[in-house]
C-alpha cells in the first residue's frame, strides 16, 4: 500500500453578500495578482443571527421547510441547514442559516428576510414588507441543546502568508504588499510577489485598479538571464459592483502549470515542499493580454480575452525540501516552444453558498479557446502514434474546450451529496501542443490509481522524456460523486455564551464528515487506429477507470482510502487538508 500525503492552506475567503461590507486588497494565489475581495461574514451579523435564532419567541426548524399557500405562521421563524419555500403568510421575521429561500408570488412576510450562507429568490417585490438581506458566507456555529453558538472556522482565521501596508479611503486606496503566490514547485521554489496596488473611485459605480507586482522565484540563482524574476502589471476599469462590466489589460512573465484542474494549488505545493513529490508540470509564459467582461448577476460572469504568449520549456531546479532533499526531482518535461495567440471565451456560473466549504448551490466553469502560432517548434521526440505532425510553416492552429460542472445538495440536516462532471480537450484543428495535453489518475481526481495512470505516453521513448511521466492525451472525461454525513461533537475550548459580546471560542471541534465516494473517468487520444477514438465518439463506459473509497474529513483535513475497481489496483491511502472538490 502506498500513502500519498497532501496538504493545503488553512485559509480562504468567502463570496460576496448582497449587502455592503468592508473589503481589503489581498493576494490571489492562483493568478499571482492582487484584487479587492470581501471579508468573511461580519461578526455583528453572525451575533445578530444567533440572538434571533435563540430567542424564546422564535420557531426553530432544521432541514428543508415549506409553507404551502393558504397557510400562516405567527411569530419569527428560523431555519438552519436547509432551504425554505414560502407560499403562505409569515407574521414575523424569517431567518435562514446555511440554506436558500424561495418566496412564491402567493407569499407574504411581514418582517425581514435574512439569508446567511445561501441565496434568495423573491417572486414579487411586495412579498416581503421588511428588509431583504442576503449574505453568501455561511454561519459557523455549534449546537448547544436547542440553541446555537458561534464556532468560528479556524481555516478562515489564518490570513494569507504575507505582509501589507495600506492607505486611503473608500474613494482612493493603495497598498504595498509582499506575499507568497502560486505554489511551491521544482521550477520556481516558492514564488513571492511584491509591489504596489492602487484602487481609485472615479465616479459613483466606476473604479480603476492598477497593480505592478514583481515575482521572485526562490529556486533561482540571480543569473543574468533573469530566470528567477517575473512580473505582473495589470490595470482594470470596472463599472458597477454586483452587476458590472469592465476592461482589463495585463502584461506578465510567469511560470504556468500544464494541468491545474486536479489537485488544489496548496496541496501540490506542500507535497512538493515536504516530500519532493510535484504533481504538476510547468512552462514559462511571457506575454500581454486584454480582457472584456460582463457580470449581469453576482453569480454569472462572461469574459472574452485575447492574449499573446511566448511559451518556453522551464528547466528543473533543485529547491530544498524537508524530506528527500538529497534525491533528484522528477524532470520537468519539455513543451512545444513558440509564440501563441489565443482568443478565448469564458463563462462562470456560481451559486454556491460558500467557496471554501459549500453545502448548497451550483458551479459551472466553461472555456473555449482557439490558438495559433507562426513560429512553433514542436518536440521531435513525440511519435506519430501519439499525435499528428505539427506544421511549422506558420499555419499551426488548434481549438480546445473545457468545462467543470458541480452540484452541492443538502439532503438532510447532516447529510450532503456532491456531484461533479468534467470534460475537455482537443476540439478542432491541428494536434494539441504538449503544454495543453491531459492525463488522469493520481491523488486527485482518481485516488484509486497511480499518478497519471492514463496519460497516453506509452509510445514516447525519447530520452528527453525519460522519468517525466508526461501528459499526452487529447481529451479527458470524469464523473465524481460523494456523500458526506456530518458527525457532531459539541465541544469547544474557551467557549462563551452567545450573548457574551467580547468572548470568542479559542478552539472548537465541530465534528468530522464521513465521506463515501466514487469516481470514474478516462483520458484518450483522438484519431483513427489502435488506441484512438474518432473525434465524434466517447470511450464506452466499460473502458472507463473507476474507483470507490471511504474517508473522514475534518473541516478540510481528510484521510481517504480508495480502491481502483476496473484495473485491479491496490488499496491506496491519501491524506489531505482540503475537500476533494
Amino acid at each position: 500500500m502506498r500513502t500519498s500525503v497532501l496538504f493545503t492552506v488553512l485559509c480562504g475567503l468567502g463570496p460576496a453578500p448582497l449587502g455592503a461590507q468592508d473589503t481589503a486588497i489581498v493576494i490571489i494565489p492562483e493568478s499571482a495578482g492582487v484584487s479587492v475581495q470581501p471579508r468573511e461574514l461580519p461578526r455583528i451579523v453572525a451575533e445578530e443571527a444567533i440572538r434571533l435564532y435563540n430567542a424564546p419567541t422564535t420557531t426553530r426548524l432544521v432541514g428543508r421547510t415549506r409553507l404551502p399557500p393558504g397557510n400562516e405562521w405567527r411569530g419569527d421563524v428560523a431555519v438552519r441547514n436547509g432551504s425554505i419555500a414560502v407560499g403562505g403568510r409569515i407574521a414575523g421575521t424569517v431567518l435562514v442559516i446555511n440554506g436558500d429561500a424561495a418566496i412564491d408570488s402567493t407569499a407574504e412576510i411581514t418582517g425581514e428576510l435574512i439569508v446567511i450562507g445561501g441565496t434568495v429568490t423573491v417572486a414579487r417585490a411586495s412579498a416581503v414588507r421588511g428588509e431583504v438581506r442576503q449574505y453568501r458566507e455561511p454561519l459557523a456555529y455549534r449546537t448547544q441543546g436547542d440553541e446555537i453558538a458561534l464556532a468560528p472556522n479556524l481555516r478562515r482565521r489564518f490570513p494569507n502568508l504575507g505582509a501589507q501596508k495600506s492607505w486611503g479611503s473608500a474613494e482612493s486606496r493603495s497598498a504595498l504588499t509582499i506575499a507568497t503566490s502560486g505554489t511551491f514547485n521544482r521550477v520556481e521554489g516558492l514564488p513571492i510577489v511584491f509591489g504596489p496596488t492602487f484602487d481609485w473611485k472615479v465616479t459613483e459605480g466606476l473604479r480603476v485598479r492598477f497593480e505592478a507586482l514583481g515575482i521572485f522565484r526562490t529556486a533561482g540563482n540571480l543569473s543574468e538571464q533573469g530566470d528567477d524574476l517575473g512580473y505582473l502589471v495589470r490595470s482594470e476599469l470596472r463599472a458597477g459592483d454586483r452587476r458590472a462590466l469592465g476592461l482589463e489589460l495585463r502584461a506578465y512573465s510567469r511560470v504556468a502549470p500544464v494541468e491545474d484542474w486536479g489537485l488544489h494549488n496548496a496541496e501540490v505545493g506542500w507535497s512538493a515542499f515536504l516530500l519532493q513529490r510535484d504533481y504538476r508540470d510547468y512552462y514559462t509564459s511571457k506575454g500581454v493580454a486584454g480582457r472584456a467582461f460582463v457580470q449581469p448577476e453576482p453569480s454569472v460572469n462572461f469574459a472574452l480575452e485575447l492574449r499573446r504568449d511566448g511559451e518556453t520549456t522551464a528547466p528543473t531546479r533543485d529547491p530544498w525540501t524537508v524530506f528527500r532533499s538529497a534525491q533528484a526531482w522528477r524532470p520537468n518535461p519539455p513543451i512545444d516552444d513558440g509564440h501563441y495567440v489565443t482568443l478565448g471565451g469564458y463563462f462562470t456560473f456560481d451559486t454556491r453558498n460558500d467557496q471554501l466549504d459549500p453545502t448548497a448551490g451550483w458551479q459551472l466553469r466553461a472555456q473555449l479557446e482557439h490558438s495559433w502560432s507562426a513560429d512553433v517548434s514542436p518536440q521531435a521526440g513525440v511519435p506519430p502514434a501519439v499525435r499528428r505532425t505539427i506544421p511549422s510553416d506558420g499555419s499551426y492552429e488548434f481549438s480546445r474546450v473545457f468545462f467543470d460542472f458541480r452540484r452541492y445538495t443538502r439532503v438532510s440536516p447532516s447529510g450532503r451529496v456532491n456531484l461533479r462532471v468534467l470534460a475537455g480537450g482537443w476540439l478542432a484543428g491541428d494536434a494539441l501542443p504538449l503544454q495543453r495535453r491531459l492525463s488522469i489518475g493520481g491523488p486527485d481526481p482518481l485516488a484509486g490509481y497511480g499518478f497519471r495512470h492514463s496519460a497516453c505516453n506509452r509510445d514516447i521513448v525519447d530520452p528527453a522524456f525519460q522519468r517525466t511521466l508526461v501528459a499526452a492525451c487529447d481529451r479527458v472525461i470524469l464523473a465524481q460523486a460523494e456523500y458526506r454525513g456530518h458527525i457532531s461533537l459539541h465541544w469547544a475550548y474557551g467557549a462563551a455564551r452567545p450573548e457574551d459580546e467580547q468572548a470568542r471560542p479559542l478552539f472548537a471541534l465541530q465534528g468530522p464528515d464521513l465521506v463515501v465516494f466514487g469516481d470514474a473517468g478516462q483520458a484518450w487520444l483522438v484519431g483513427n487506429g489502435p488506441g484512438r477514438l474518432p473525434s465524434d465518439r466517447l470511450p464506452t463506459p466499460g473502458s472507463w477507470l473507476a474507483d470507490l473509497g471511504l474517508g473522514v474529513d475534518w473541516g478540510g483535513f481528510g484521510v481517504y482510502a480508495a480502491k481502483g475497481v476496473t484495473a485491479g489496483e491496490r488499496l491506496r491511502f491519501t491524506l489531505r487538508l482540503d475537500h476533494r472538490f
